[in-house]
């Protein structure tokens, strides 16, 4: 039996899905330099719609529910807590496939 030597398709850098810079753009939306480059805009709304909780898919919407009060990065991806004291965790990957740019909407 031959010895192992590591992975066949070893990775090579850091992962496309990490958020590398997170921004305010406008009043309204978050935007998200991705490690590969790649730049992507996300209302405030939209990312609230796309918490996949039973709270926030059956709750009120509206101004106080779509208002994010603190984002963070965490590893791999991003932590947001809205006005209304609710929290959203978003996987680096999963933020990633809802970016709605004209190049990301021909993959999704």
């Amino acid at each position: 039996m031959a010895e192992s030597q590591g992975p066949l398709l070893p990775i090579l850098g850091r992962d496309p899905n990490t958020p590398k810079a997170v921004r305010l753009v406008g009043r309204y939306a978050l935007g998200v330099d991705w490690e590969d480059g790649h730049g992507s805009i996300y209302p405030f709304e939209a990312l609230r719609q796309a918490c996949g909780c039973a709270e926030c898919q059956t709750g009120p919407t509206g101004s106080t529910a779509t208002w994010p009060v603190e984002i963070r990065r965490e590893a791999p991806g991003l932590r947001v807590r809205w006005q209304d004291g609710h929290e959203t965790t978003f996987a680096g990957r999963a933020l990633r496939q809802l970016c709605r740019c004209a190049a990301c909407a021909k993959v999704h």
